[in-house]
């Protein structure tokens, strides 16, 4: 029952921080189209991306995830509930925006020139098209309007479901591996900001939880440069030293090369833990299983 109720929690977490990388990617698909749309480059095929009916584009997805997510769970915070009310209110306008410019590109008559053909009624029709698409194009500029005013919105609500999410354990990795798309976002120091509301100490806080993340994953190599550059940044930093060192083992020691992970096992298990802000029995006592294996390992090579 225990592993059930962990599992059901590790699913959400996951969930939650792939809504905001669709949220991230919705932003920036509708940056696109409206420099395309300023430019008169954008087209129906373009903005398939952006929107559709069909569960293709990443507004629907991301839709969709919300609803998941926030509308049908009684647990939901009001600041979810309402970044659920945005991305549905996002889309509806969105959704408007497509079909207009579908009118446009598709009906405007504007490629017909043999009017001297036609019947009067005829070019009553055509004028009447003209008209309609005349009118389409004046909803078109409003709605870029108003999907501009509603991205900023999304954008300023998206930072507080990252400040409400902090404490997953995949957040620190996220908030690392995309810092670009962030800082286009906030800029330079709207991410600063963010940072250091995240996290007291900020980059390095956030670079230690990130690592602490991926060691949790076994990604051990990735955790230990991560780990690395903390101990660059402040040598006297003893818990990121401890795991450099404990995931150094880990990553020689699946590398075949026991000598050397023996030595990184030996020094973490020296290093005075007294001060330390966490319990790391667990992961001493992982080290001494470690220790053991070698030896196994060292003996049978012999």
């Amino acid at each position: 029952m225990v592993i059930k109720v962990e599992t059901k929690r590790i699913n959400e977490e996951k969930s939650k921080i792939d809504l905001i990388r669709e949220s991230i990617c919705v932003y920036k698909k509708c940056m696109e189209c409206k420099t395309l749309f300023r430019r008169g480059e954008l087209c129906f095929s373009y903005i398939e991306d952006f929107v559709d009916d069909r569960g293709r584009s990443c507004l629907y997805k991301l839709k969709e995830m919300c609803h998941t997510l926030y509308r049908r769970s009684d647990e939901a915070t009001y600041k979810e509930k309402l970044y659920d009310m945005t991305v549905g209110y996002i889309f509806h306008e969105a959704m408007k925006f497509r079909e207009n410019l579908y009118q446009i590109e598709y009906y405007r008559p504007n490629y017909i020139r043999e009017m001297a053909e036609f019947t009067d009624t005829e070019k009553k029709i055509l004028q009447e098209i003209n008209l309609l698409t005349k009118k389409a194009e004046k909803r078109l500029n409003e709605g870029i309007k108003e999907i501009k005013k509603l991205l900023r919105e999304l954008v300023s609500q998206l930072k507080d479901l990252i400040k409400l999410y902090k404490d997953s354990y995949l957040m620190p990795r996220f908030i690392l591996e995309n810092q670009k798309d962030l800082i286009t976002i906030y800029g330079k120091k709207g991410y600063s900001r963010l940072l250091n509301e995240l996290y007291k100490d900020g980059r390095e806080l956030l670079i230690q939880k990130a690592a602490k993340s991926y060691l949790e994953s076994e990604y051990y190599d990735i955790s230990r440069q991560l780990l690395k550059k903390i101990l660059y940044m402040n040598k006297g930093n003893t818990k990121a030293e401890f795991f450099y060192l404990y995931s150094s083992a880990f990553h020689f020691f699946f590398k075949n090369r026991f000598m050397k992970a023996l030595n990184f096992a030996k020094n973490a298990l020296s290093i005075d833990i007294k001060d330390m802000d966490e319990d790391v029995s667990h992961y001493r006592e992982r080290l001494n299983n470690l220790m053991s294996d070698i030896t196994k390992e060292l003996k049978r090579k012999k």
